[in-house]
This record gives structure tokens, C-alpha cells and sequence, in this order.
């Protein structure tokens, strides 16, 4: 059987802080997709400063690190294809950059992706 590899940074089971996070902001996450749907961005929550920020999806990915880099591309492309919400949460106390992809109406229904910064 093909089990996906766990990881330390991976949720645990239980409440996700950054999903619920996610889900208080979920409005202005929706305006900012709306703002530039075209562009297809991909967006970042800054959860230290309450922010967020949408981004052209290529230039964001090539910034990521070289272990992460490519993932997220796959990711992000597979998003796109099912017409999803690539949003990243970025927790500089904890140096945690973790990604989900969200049906445009579900924020509940997001899976995720860590990354340490």
C-alpha cells in the first residue's frame, strides 16, 4: 500500500490553528482572490500582521525554497486545473509557511501542506 510520508511539521490530528485562522478571515481571502481571479494569484496570510496578500503564482513559487519549490508547483497547478485557492499561512514566530488549497466557497474543506521558512 502507498502511504504518504508524515512529518513533523505535518497537523496533527484535531484542530488546525491556520485553518481556523483562515476561517475568521475567509471574507478578505475571497475579496483578494476576486480582486485578481484573472491573474489566477496565489494568495498569502500573514498571520502575525493580520494581512492578506495576493501575488503572481510563478514569481511566489520561484522564491520558495529549492526543497519546496517544486511541490508547491505541482500544487498549485493541480489548484488551478479544479478551479481552486492556493493560500499560504505565514507564521514568522514559529517559522512556518504552510500552504492549503480551498474550493472557492469551503474554507473548511482546505488541505495543507507545511513548509518551514
Amino acid at each position: 500500500m502507498n502511504k504518504r510520508p508524515t512529518t513533523k511539521s505535518r497537523p496533527k490530528k484535531g484542530k488546525d490553528p491556520y485553518l481556523l485562522a483562515l476561517g475568521k478571515i475567509w471574507p478578505s481571502i475571497l475579496l483578494a482572490y476576486d480582486d485578481f481571479k484573472d491573474l489566477k494569484p496565489i494568495l498569502e496570510y500573514r498571520l502575525r500582521e493580520k494581512i492578506v496578500y495576493a501575488y503572481p503564482a510563478l514569481p511566489y513559487i520561484n522564491d520558495l525554497t529549492d526543497r519546496t519549490r517544486e511541490q508547491a508547483r505541482r500544487t498549485y497547478m493541480d489548484a488551478i486545473a479544479g478551479g481552486e485557492i492556493m493560500v499560504f499561512v505565514c507564521d514568522t514566530s514559529k517559522r512556518v509557511l504552510r500552504s492549503y488549497v480551498f474550493p472557492v466557497e469551503e474554507p473548511e474543506k482546505g488541505r495543507s501542506k507545511s513548509t518551514v521558512l
